[in-house]
């Protein structure tokens, strides 16, 4: 008797997750065939509404962002399209409407010049996350198993040299895909990054209203969270330099 209730619960929470499921699915569609109709309020209310709902992910994120761009707020489109870039930052058509959307703000700020080998690190870095590097890592490692495995077992010398050079090669690509995977994820826990949605903000000195003005960004702009105390934020942007501004004034990425 007990097992029968059981199953019957089961069924039930079974129902319940395919229910809401669909629902998110007809909402999603919803919001799709509104974007098609160029009723671009209504489907941002729909995709907004699937985002409270906890509903996360690149298409959500990615529509947001075109039905925000093509209501004119270019400010809330950026700070979708980089949403969606967290999720998948290889894609191409994310990374080329976030260039797009970006020549609407009115900062150009040029980053820190770096030599070319660091410069290349930070461009693969941006372009992969943890976990894909870490499943890369993985298949090497599996790669080298097979091989040091093959290698104990054949006789033959000149397949034995052979399979030793390869297990060293794919050993090299275990390290650097860890390497990679620990750098992007310490990057993600240590750096935190923000959009300034209001129109303007000027960057103090210190976290207080009295502090001296140091520079001013407006609306759209892409910066970073390095401290925070109370309702301030430290921030720093691409060029080096940091300063305070109320936390009111960014919506975090």
């Amino acid at each position: 008797m007990k097992a029968r209730y059981i199953f019957i619960l089961l069924c039930l929470l079974l129902s319940h997750n395919i229910f809401a499921d669909s629902k998110d699915d007809l909402l999603f569609t919803e919001a799709n065939n509104l974007y098609l109709k160029q009723s671009y309020f209504q489907a941002i209310e729909k995709y907004e509404q699937l985002i409270s709902d906890n509903i996360i992910s690149f298409e959500v994120y990615y529509n947001l962002g075109n039905a925000y761009y093509k209501t004119g707020n270019y400010t809330k489109a950026i700070l979708n399209y980089e949403r969606a870039k967290k999720i998948k930052p290889d894609d191409a058509d994310v990374t080329l409407n976030l260039a797009i959307a970006n020549q609407k703000t009115i900062d150009k700020i040029e980053p820190t010049p770096k030599v070319f080998y660091n410069q290349w690190w930070d461009n693969y870095l941006a372009s992969s996350t943890a976990d894909t590097s870490a499943v890369i890592m993985l298949v090497f490692l599996w790669l080298f198993i097979a091989t040091i495995a093959i290698m104990i077992v054949i006789k033959n010398a000149s397949l034995k040299k052979l399979c030793f050079i390869i297990s060293l090669i794919l050993a090299c690509c275990t390290i650097f895909f860890f390497i990679t995977s620990q750098t992007r994820q310490s990057i993600n826990d240590s750096s935190v990054e923000a959009l300034i949605i209001s129109q303007s903000a000027y960057i103090k000195s210190a976290p207080d209203d009295k502090g001296t003005n140091l520079f001013q960004l407006h609306e759209g702009t892409k910066i970073n969270i390095v401290d925070e105390l109370g309702n301030w934020k430290k921030i720093k942007i691409p060029n080096g330099n940091v300063g305070w501004i109320k936390s009111k004034d960014l919506e975090t990425i």
